[in-house]
């Protein structure tokens, strides 16, 4: 299984944080699992180090630029080779205007589960 992952600069919360850990050693139980993230400082890092933690396959996809497309085609790389994305965004409502937000829909448009974590630990899946 593949999972991949999203999330804020500014970090997780501890709610987030506690629920991310709390899934993906659910999710690693009884199969050997690869966890693919952006490596950006914050939620990355942060949750990364939990899937390393935990003896998960990290793997991170740096963007080939610094241009915001390259940030976007990185992002829809993450999505494309795995089968889950978990996503902490920043706050309890969805934006315009953020990288995990856009990396939300264009998981959603290609049809993978997304597992929301929100800022208070409270869980959203789609479909």
């Amino acid at each position: 299984m593949f999972i991949g992952f999203t999330g804020t600069r500014r970090g997780m919360t501890q709610p987030q944080r506690e629920e991310v850990a709390r899934l993906l050693r659910q999710r690693g139980l009884h199969r050997r699992i690869t966890f693919h993230h952006g490596g950006a400082f914050g939620a990355d890092q942060g949750a990364a180090e939990i899937a390393y933690a935990l003896g998960y396959e990290v793997r991170t996809h740096l963007p080939a630029g610094r241009r915001p497309a390259d940030y976007l085609a990185r992002n829809h790389t993450i999505v494309d080779l795995t089968d889950e994305l978990l996503a902490a965004p920043a706050g309890m409502e969805e934006e315009l205007r953020s990288g995990t937000w856009a990396t939300i829909r264009y998981a959603r448009k290609q049809q993978r589960m997304v597992t929301i974590v929100w800022p208070d630990g409270t869980l959203g899946f789609d479909p």
